[in-house]
């Protein structure tokens, strides 16, 4: 009798939304309704989502209280949204709306561990890959760890080895980012245990400095991010990440391991100087259409600009890892991811 009636109630729904007026689709079934508190209705009826998933998926609202995809609100990079069990505790959420490309898609690359500073830092290569996301119109999400920060206190010889000081580092990190952020195409900017060493010893975040100095989202160690591609929309959880794993598997397991707590499409982790991919499949029930449905999550290790020879990782005799960024393509009529390293 519930389900019947859950049902019968998500049609009623569907119906009303078919009168005219500006319509809200519904990004699991597609269904058409005519206001926002009727999807939020329908999504939580006839999907069985709760107060704050039903949220997560939904449109922004415009001023004034009427949504709309295609207006943002005064600040579109970022809202935050929703509490969990802890009172006062906020949960960030970076809503973006991405622009697809003439071939129906848009590119996201995950960029950081730059480490600019660092002798072995390959400052050319990461400068070609923001000429390159510049020249292809690609959006681009900091990963961290931008600057090496050598500090007295800090691991390791980095102190006295480092080409310049952290305030030129930083500089330099600014002058890079600055078209990327003219250009709308920088979506946020987490913050790295090698910024961190700054904030721990002097309270003075550097990155949500930067954030600020660009107007761009600032996503500390780990944000959650919706990514609006046309009719699509896509969940993404990503952090700088903090594992000591020594090979590429027992990397990606550790990704594995978050990926367990995190219900995202997209997994994205830096800090392991790492390039790689990988998908694995689960199940869920569609509550809509009464069947159980496959779907892909894809989990992605988001590679470094630090070279191999004369490095930390050559020290303790680490592998040598692939430079660079991985590539993310988000296609706007139909969902479906493709990642490329």
């Amino acid at each position: 009798m519930e389900k019947q009636k859950a049902d019968k109630e998500g049609s009623s729904l569907q119906s009303k939304g078919q009168k005219g007026g500006e319509m809200f689709k519904c990004p699991d079934c597609k269904a058409n309704l005519s206001r926002r508190d009727l999807l939020k209705r329908h999504l939580k009826t006839v999907h069985g989502m709760t107060d704050e998933e039903a949220l997560a998926v939904m449109p922004p609202r415009k001023k004034g209280g009427v949504p709309s995809k295609k207006v943002e609100p005064a600040n579109p990079l970022i809202d935050f949204i929703g509490k969990d069990s802890e009172p006062k505790k906020i949960i960030r959420l970076n809503r973006v709306y991405l622009e697809p490309n003439s071939k129906g898609y848009a590119e996201v690359i995950p960029f950081g561990d730059i480490h600019y500073g660092h002798p072995t830092c390959d400052v050319e290569r990461a400068q070609r890959m923001v000429d390159y996301c510049l020249e292809k119109h690609i959006y681009v999400i900091g990963m961290g760890d931008y600057i090496e920060a050598g500090l007295r206190g800090s691991v390791g010889d980095s102190v006295y080895i480092q080409t310049l000081s952290p305030d030129k580092q930083i500089d330099f990190i600014e002058n890079m980012f600055r078209p990327l952020a003219d250009a709308g195409l920088l979506i946020g900017l987490h913050l790295g245990n090698h910024e961190g060493r700054i904030k721990k010893e002097t309270s003075v975040n550097l990155v949500s400095r930067m954030a600020k100095y660009l107007g761009v989202p600032y996503l500390g160690y780990a944000s959650w991010s919706i990514l609006y591609v046309g009719d699509q929309s896509y969940t993404m959880y990503s952090l700088h990440g903090s594992t000591g794993s020594k090979y590429v598997y027992t990397k990606l397991k550790a990704l594995v391991d978050i990926a367990h707590n995190f219900d995202a499409d997209i997994l994205a982790m830096g800090h392991v100087h790492e390039l790689a991919e990988e998908a694995i499949l689960v199940q869920r029930v569609d509550k809509s259409r009464k069947m159980v449905i496959e779907r892909k999550k894809y989990l992605i290790l988001t590679g470094s600009y630090l070279q191999y020879d004369d490095s930390y990782a050559q020290e303790k005799g680490y592998p040598m890892g692939k430079l660079g960024s991985p590539k993310i393509k988000l296609f706007s009529e139909k969902k479906d991811i493709h990642v490329s390293t």
